[in-house]
């Protein structure tokens, strides 16, 4: 491994194939992030610490790792959290196209540092899965609408065959849409104004549940969506229809149990349907 300084935040390494074989680790283990490729990378971090006095600040140390033609790894590291998160931010927008809601921005400039990178990583997850459903039932659709044009026997409108067809289709939509990644989330809202505002913007027919706790603490107000039986389109609308009214919290099942054990339940079930009618 070779180590360079680049300037006063920066520190650069390259890893050539011979470190990784040492270490009986593939390019595949680092983007894994196996706990393998995790304890190689804690190993050069130390040795840049000794080598060039890298000084990692804040509580997670910014890297960006580039494969070189010659199969080698440059691995970059960042003494500047701040200026290497805003970069993050500025090559998703740039780069990767990604328009992030602004009341989501503003929540990542209120939460203290060392929660930024869990908040945005868990974001994209959830973004990452509705993409990739989106993705599955477009591919779905076009090749069953190939397999229909490919058919040599004529199906004529109103037949058995039709419908059974059409059924068949519908089924494997269906499908495709049950490979969303979570069935849950939650929103924090700052009170119960907003809270009903928020649900006369979700249409009636919605067959979601949701929940509304407060929690006594700050009194603030969270709102936990259960998909059930809804669609995931509907479910993606209406999880970008509450950006326009609270702070996207979390998906994960241990943080609702954490709400419901320890916050006030206000509504419980059909918090929706309960605030729309007031």
């Amino acid at each position: 491994m070779k180590f360079t300084r680049v300037n006063k935040d920066t520190v650069n390494c390259i890893i050539t194939e011979d470190d990784m074989d040492e270490q009986g680790l593939r390019l595949e283990d680092l983007f894994d992030k196996s706990q393998e490729a995790m304890d190689f990378l804690h190993e050069v971090m130390e040795k840049a610490a000794a080598e060039v006095d890298y000084k990692p600040q804040g509580a997670f140390t910014p890297m960006q790792i580039t494969v070189l033609p010659d199969h080698s790894i440059s691995l970059t590291l960042s003494e500047n959290t701040e200026g290497a998160f805003a970069d993050m931010l500025k090559n998703l927008t740039e780069k990767a196209g990604l328009r992030f809601p602004k009341n989501f921005l503003e929540e990542l400039g209120d939460v203290p540092e060392e929660d930024r990178i869990p908040k945005l990583s868990e974001y994209l997850q959830s973004l990452k899965d509705f993409t990739n459903s989106v993705k599955n039932m477009v591919e779905k659709t076009s090749s069953d609408m190939n397999d229909k044009e490919d058919d040599s026997i004529p199906v004529k409108r109103g037949s058995v065959r039709q419908t059974r067809i059409e059924n068949r289709d519908e089924k494997r939509v269906s499908e495709e849409l049950e490979k969303i990644g979570f069935k849950t989330f939650v929103f924090s809202i700052k009170d119960l104004r907003t809270a009903i505002l928020l649900s006369k913007q979700i249409p009636d027919d919605v067959v979601m549940g949701s929940i509304l706790y407060r929690n006594p603490s700050d009194n603030m107000f969270y709102m936990v969506f259960d998909r059930k039986d809804e669609n995931a389109k509907t479910f993606a609308a209406v999880f970008s229809v509450c950006y326009e009214f609270g702070k996207f919290v979390t998906t994960k099942d241990s943080i609702i149990c954490h709400m419901d054990e320890n916050f006030d339940t206000v509504l419980n079930g059909d918090a929706i349907e309960r605030l729309r009618s007031l």
